[in-house]
């Protein structure tokens, strides 16, 4: 009953829970900030984020990658020996990752001065001065060159890998983020040098702050880390990607014991009003586990897969909906079937029963979401790096709650396309298409 999301967020609100206070403003060299203030423990936890993903890299596919995994490779005080034993010794925890919109550095430390101090004066020199010594590059591009020659022989990257090129074509976002090995064997170390000076610049940048220290604290902390930046400017829009006109099938015969399984499409961009809707009828399709529609048909009714997934993907432009999952070579073509089925029946009719259990397993769990620094942060990076708004993290329950089973199917069909998917099969699948 509809009414059961509603006395769930009455629960919440009679238990005290709300929202984290996000706070928001810019430093003095037009760096975005993001900050919540939660006192309960004595811990800071901070990320720094730029676009600067692999979809900058141009035709040197891999560039930002290798050049975020260089970050504490040295800088012109400290070798990278001497950065990794300075967080160690103050107990802090340092971090680099990159995906196809963002790069980011993070620090976890305690609050407790002097150990802040320090930890943030050495997370501030690794972001800002850098050295991109030429043995840690060697070395890093050596190592990336082995993982991506290892994953050449896991079907499943295989088929992840053709999947995404399938569907962006010539887009950035159509090639992995580590890259190739023909891109990143001819990667120049002057390439790393040119990329940072272009893309970890303030103006193209975001702080991320949450922890125990307060506004004014907070403030001074994003002046001293991203004032420590040139102001830059903003990296110019990635354009748009262009949907199919019409299916597509790739099937790549591997020796293995199993196929693996993608279908999608493109999907939509972080901040379409859609988002919520299309949210909620992917949880029932494929995004809650046991709960879905494609665990109870492809493996608890028929047996042909031990998991099996759907989910979407925001990015800067419209990022994938996709179905994975991995069978039996024997079963690949029913499994395919089955899915399709289901997507299918799922777009003619949602059952709304099945669908307000979905919500009230959303929203009973919506507090557990924030029950620590590190998920706070996540949600306030991801807030403040794809212009969503302030109030997301309440907004977002209260849309859910108002979602009926017709406002779902009507998002569904003007954002999903059965006759125009993409379909990537990698594995032993030939020898038994004919059973």
């Amino acid at each position: 009953m509809r009414v059961m999301t509603g006395l769930l967020l009455l629960a919440w609100l009679a238990t005290g829970w709300t929202a984290p206070k996000i706070e928001t403003w810019h430093t003095a060299n037009g760096a975005k900030v993001l900050y919540v203030h939660t006192p309960d423990l004595p811990m800071v936890d901070i990320e720094v984020t730029f676009d600067a993903g692999s979809a900058r890299d141009g035709k040197a596919w891999g560039l930002a990658a290798i050049t975020n995994a260089l970050l504490d490779a040295g800088t012109k005080g400290h070798d990278e020996n001497a950065i990794a034993e300075g967080f160690n010794a103050l107990g802090a925890q340092f971090g680099t990752s990159a995906d196809r919109d963002m790069a980011s550095l993070t620090l976890r430390t305690l609050a407790r001065q002097p150990i802040m101090d320090e930890a943030v004066a050495l997370f501030t020199e690794v972001l800002s001065q850098p050295a991109f010594p030429e043995g840690p590059f060697v070395r890093v591009k050596r190592n990336t060159l082995t993982a991506l020659k290892e994953e050449e022989m896991k079907p499943s990257t295989l088929a992840a890998r053709a999947f995404w090129k399938a569907l962006y074509g010539d887009h950035p976002y159509a090639h992995p983020v580590s890259g190739l090995p023909e891109t990143v064997k001819g990667l120049q170390l002057e390439q790393v040098r040119a990329f940072y000076k272009r893309y970890y610049v303030a103006k193209n940048g975001l702080i991320s702050i949450v922890g125990a220290v307060d506004r004014k604290q907070a403030e001074a902390l994003a002046e001293r880390i991203m004032g420590a930046l040139p102001a830059g400017k903003k990296a110019a829009p990635l354009p748009a990607p262009k949907p199919l006109d019409k299916a597509v099938d790739i099937e790549k015969p591997f020796q293995s014991t199993q196929t693996y399984y993608y279908l999608g499409q493109l999907g939509i961009k972080r901040g379409d009003a859609d988002y919520y809707a299309l949210f909620l009828g992917n949880h029932l399709l494929g995004g809650a586990g046991f709960g879905s529609l494609l665990m109870e048909e492809v493996r608890e009714k028929r047996g042909l897969v031990y998991s099996v997934y759907s989910y979407f993907l925001p990015l800067k432009q419209p990022g994938p909906w996709l179905v994975s999952l991995s069978t039996k070579n024997a079963t690949a073509y029913e499994a395919d079937k089955v899915v399709r089925q289901t997507l299918k029946a799922f777009m003619q009719h949602i059952d709304p029963d099945k669908l307000q259990a979905i919500k009230d397993n959303l929203l009973g769990g919506w507090p557990l979401r924030f029950d620590s620094n590190a998920k706070i942060l996540g949600y306030i990076n991801m807030i403040g790096f794809y212009d969503l708004p302030l109030d997301y993290l309440e907004r977002f329950p209260r849309e859910i709650e108002r979602l009926t089973a017709d406002d779902v199917l009507a998002a569904w069909r003007r954002h999903i396309h059965p006759d125009r998917l993409v379909k990537v099969m990698v594995g032993g699948f030939k020898a038994s298409k004919a059973q």
